[in-house]
């Protein structure tokens, strides 16, 4: 096995994609404590925290070297938002200082944890808590699904240029 899919999850929003992920793909799976790092191709899944990936995955992704990575995370803004295009550019960078080639990335929302609300000086203007309401109803189907299309592309899109991929890696989904 040359791929496997390594988790940071507070609230289980990360977790739960990078179970589906596992679940599609038939790559192992692994909590970021727990995760080796002898595998050539990393799918790595973390929630956002001050615009980038949480503590626990920068750790990790600052000890891989010379690796292929596809990263996804789950965060109360929108995925679309400037919030995660500076959160994926964060994680990039921290990847390249590795030399590691980022074949793609995901984002989603997810609920935040209420402990964290509590704590937030953010201002609770009616959008904000608006947004929280919907990401507490992430991630769904759509986004599980959306998540497998992300890696299926990025995989293929990097198979076109060369790199050799695992056979049951672009397996057919039921």
């Amino acid at each position: 096995m040359h791929t496997c899919i390594v988790y940071s999850s507070r609230t289980g929003n990360t977790r739960a994609v990078g179970a589906y992920l596992a679940d599609c793909f038939g790559f192992p799976i692994y909590a970021v404590d727990e995760a080796p790092l002898g595998f050539e191709r990393f799918i790595l899944g973390f929630w956002t925290w001050r615009g980038g990936p949480d503590e626990a995955m920068r750790a990790f992704m600052g000890r891989l070297c010379h690796k292929s990575v596809f990263f996804f995370g789950t965060m109360a803004a929108f995925p679309d938002s400037s919030h995660a295009e500076r959160c994926a550019l964060l994680a990039e960078e921290l990847l390249f200082r590795g030399n590691c080639r980022v074949l793609g990335h995901f984002f989603c929302q997810g609920r935040l944890d209420p402990e964290v609300l509590a704590r937030s000086t953010h201002p609770r203007t009616p959008e904000r808590m608006a947004r929280l309401a919907e990401a507490a109803r992430h991630p769904n189907r759509q986004d599980f699904r959306a998540a497998e299309e992300a890696v299926r592309k990025a995989f293929s899109l990097n198979a076109s240029r060369g790199a050799e991929l695992t056979g049951t890696f672009l397996k057919q989904s039921a």
